[in-house]
């Protein structure tokens, strides 16, 4: 009996240090006001215009939306929060409206910066209370937590998130969107699951017509965009836009939620905090990917540590 009191309370411990070991990574994502319509080139800026204007969450209001990370070690008392923003030094809407960008600027490099997780934490408490925003939670192991961590301590080293935009290929150090860049934390885990590839991104061909600035030298107006009634053949000379979409980040989660809530699978964890839906995935088997954090000329620079 003393013997398996003994290996109980053995058992019983490891149990207890475990989860005060938890570490984990949180995709968040705020939806824009209001859903983007992506049907055509006017549909997308009179969206724009729209969700500018919402007066929720003024003073975050995340006009296309917006997603961000969250890395959390509770055995070593860290967390961190942090997403790929415009500086204030940003003058997108000078291009736009001064310098012919047109849906140019969706491909440029603008000034960049990281949040800061006490910013974040801020912001995301009206978040909850309102329900506008989600998020999945990824629990991990060390090897893979500590992949995700020296990631973003080289991104930061070497100014990666200095340039907000531009061709959205982060681990490239290529310039990255908020969902980029947050969505890069899950692949460098080996978690990015197929179903999110298909169901979060949207595509759009951009007619060159419709692209001022640098990368055609054209200069367009606003109602240049405004008149245009479709994207680009595949025949026409464009350039692909493709990107993570925030609302469709957040209606899959909360589609998810329910459905789970309903079938009872026990494949997710479901999570609520106040009015907003969470799920959560034990990935403590998943071992860190044998592929590079970095990718094409940013993966054969070499870092002193």
């Amino acid at each position: 009996m003393k013997k398996l009191t003994a290996a109980l309370a053995v058992f019983l411990g490891i149990m207890v240090a475990g989860t005060a070991m938890a570490q984990e990574l949180t995709l968040f994502t705020m939806p824009s006001p209001r859903k983007i319509n992506w049907s055509s080139p006017r549909s997308l800026l009179n969206s724009a215009v729209t969700n500018n204007l919402t007066f929720q969450h003024r003073s975050h209001k995340h006009a296309i939306g917006h997603v961000f990370i969250q890395l959390s070690h509770e055995g070593r008392k860290e967390l961190i929060l942090t997403g790929s923003v415009p500086s204030p030094e940003d003058n997108s809407n000078d291009l736009v409206l001064k310098k012919g960008y047109g849906l140019g600027i969706l491909f440029h490099g603008m000034a960049g910066r990281l949040e800061k997780t006490e910013d974040l934490q801020a912001e995301i408490v009206d978040r909850f209370e309102s329900g506008r925003i989600a998020y999945i939670r990824f629990k991990l192991n060390d090897a893979n937590y500590d992949r995700l961590k020296k990631y973003l301590e080289i991104y930061r080293k070497r100014g990666y998130g200095n340039t907000y935009n531009g061709l959205n290929r982060p681990r490239e150090g290529l310039g990255a969107g908020c969902s980029a860049f947050g969505i890069a934390f899950v692949e460098v885990a080996g978690l990015m699951h197929p179903v999110w590839r298909e169901k979060w991104p949207v595509s759009v061909r951009i007619p060159n017509t419709l692209i001022g600035g640098p990368l055609t030298g054209n200069k367009v107006s606003p109602w240049k965009v405004l008149k245009a009634g479709s994207w680009a053949k595949e025949s026409e000379p464009h350039r692909v836009l493709t990107l993570y979409e925030p609302y469709y980040m957040y209606e899959w989660i909360l589609e998810e939620w329910r459905r789970e809530n309903t079938a009872k699978t026990g494949r997710v964890k479901l999570l609520k905090r106040k009015n907003a839906f969470g799920l959560e995935y034990d990935c403590t088997h998943v071992a860190p990917p044998e592929e590079p954090m970095f990718q094409g000329a940013a993966a054969d620079i070499e870092d002193d540590e």
